[in-house]
């Protein structure tokens, strides 16, 4: 409203009338406010739970060696991990995944797979190297070769330029000019390795005096990495990163060194596991710690935490705990495996229920049979194990369309907008009061003026009628 100026007649503040009469109206409206914030914090809070069970679940698959849908085991190893270590480094590294078998492999790299190049004999920069109808072709393997007619005016750079603009040269070559200190010279590599990748070059050309134009003595042939692996059996392969001779294993040739082998060591990583479980450890305390923070009675503020008494963080935490000690009617428990309760492999549970990593008891385990921890988590293609069935009771909250904490999320979402509406008419109102309080008001002050005036009218006629 615009800008009021009142008691001119009456002598009271209406101003700060008008307000208090509307602060006082406004007490259910501050009432529907407040409920509104708790209401945003609750979502709020629910939209960190969830964030935190997703988590979880991941956390969980990522230890549970099952497909996404829990229905078979994953392709590759999720818990297991290896490491490997070479002898001579500059030969021959490697890299184990989960799937690979502990143990020693002896390696003999008899040649690295190499890429095709060619280099042109050496020309006074920016000259003229081509004559008219001069041509070249360069087959690489592709489905047609690179062939090339020249008009006569073409430098080194032009050449280049045109075999990588050419259209039949679909990631086959790459041709560049270098300045050798002295002279330009081009060279055409190939983009591949291996001898499907060789180079078959003609032309016309030739280095400015009828020779070749391309250098021999530097010529690089493209061949395949071959390696002799498991006492003598000699493999070959187009490139120099390996992956199908030793299972699990990848292998990197650096250079050739026949007769020198190099001894890869596969070894079980506990380091890596290590990571795989505290990773779940550290998710599954989050979403355990968030609950009891928000549920649990504060003696020093006497004050309950805004989620307390909620069914659905009751539900939740005896749901997860039940997925990970499993319950008397359905406990853990599979055939030639010892293990009963993660707490046997170093998962320690405290009075919180917050969880806690034994290093010292899951290496002894590990140590004892890795596998033994690995169906635990993991299940036995019947029965899910703990990772395996935490993921499952966790997709029945997290699932993104009917998921339990997406319904919680849409209900709340609906109150907060019932407020917004309930807020807006009760804004609405009030401002039609107030309206009408400084036009009430106004009309007092009128009357009042107009009293005053009349008052004053009567005082003079009797000060007149007076005797003299």
């Amino acid at each position: 409203m615009g800008i009021r100026v009142g008691g001119l007649s009456s002598g009271l503040d209406t101003a700060k009338l008008i307000e208090a009469f509307i602060a006082f109206e406004r007490r259910p409206l501050d009432l529907v406010e407040k409920r509104k914030a708790e209401v945003e914090n609750e979502r709020t809070l629910f939209l960190d739970l969830n964030s935190k069970l997703k988590a979880l679940q991941d956390a969980a698959e990522a230890i549970d060696n099952l497909n996404s849908t829990l229905s078979g085991p994953n392709l590759d190893e999720e818990l297991l991990a290896f490491g490997t270590t070479s002898t001579d480094e500059s030969v021959l590294t490697a890299n184990a995944t989960g799937n690979a078998i502990p143990g020693s492999y002896v390696v003999d790299v008899l040649q690295v797979a190499t890429v095709g190049r060619r280099f042109s004999a050496g020309f006074t920069p920016a000259s003229v190297v081509a004559g008219g109808g001069d041509t070249l072709s360069i087959d690489y393997g592709g489905a047609s070769p690179i062939a090339l007619t020249f008009a006569g005016t073409e430098t080194l750079q032009d050449v280049a330029a045109a075999i990588n603009a050419d259209v039949n040269n679909v990631d086959g070559v790459r041709a560049e000019v270098i300045f050798d200190g002295t002279n330009d010279r081009l060279i055409v590599s190939g983009l591949g390795t291996g001898s499907a990748g060789a180079l078959m070059v003609s032309t016309t050309l030739t280095d400015g005096g009828g020779g070749p134009f391309f250098d021999a003595a530097l010529q690089q042939n493209a061949q395949d990495a071959q390696l002799s692996v498991f006492g003598g059996l000699t493999v070959t392969r187009s490139e120099n990163d390996i992956t199908d001779v030793i299972p699990g294993v990848s292998l990197n040739l650096k250079a050739a060194d026949p007769g020198n082998p190099v001894t890869i060591d596969v070894a079980r990583d506990d380091e890596a596991i290590t990571e795989k479980l505290q990773d779940f450890v550290d998710a599954y305390n989050a979403v355990m710690f968030f609950v009891n923070s928000q549920s649990r009675f504060d003696e020093t503020t006497q004050k309950a935490g805004p989620l307390s008494g909620n069914p659905t963080l009751r539900g939740l935490q005896g749901t997860i705990f039940s997925a990970l000690q499993g319950t008397s009617a359905n406990p853990y428990a599979f055939a030639g495996n010892p293990l009963r309760s993660v707490g046997e492999f170093g998962l320690d549970l405290d009075d919180d229920g917050l969880l806690t990593l034994n290093q010292t008891k899951l290496t002894a385990k590990l140590d004892e049979d890795v596998f033994d921890v690995r169906q635990f988590l993991s299940g036995d293609g019947t029965n899910l194990g703990v990772a395996g069935m935490i993921s499952q009771v966790l997709e029945g909250y997290t699932q993104s369309t009917s998921g339990i904490m997406d319904g919680i999320d849409s209900t709340l979402d609906r109150r907060i907008r019932s407020f917004d509406t309930q807020i807006e008419r009760m804004e609405e109102r009030l401002e039609r009061r107030e309206e009408l309080l400084v036009l009430q008001f106004a009309r007092l002050e009128t009357s009042l003026a107009a009293l005053q005036g009349q008052g004053n009218a009567l005082g003079g006629l009797l000060i007149n009628q007076q005797p003299r």
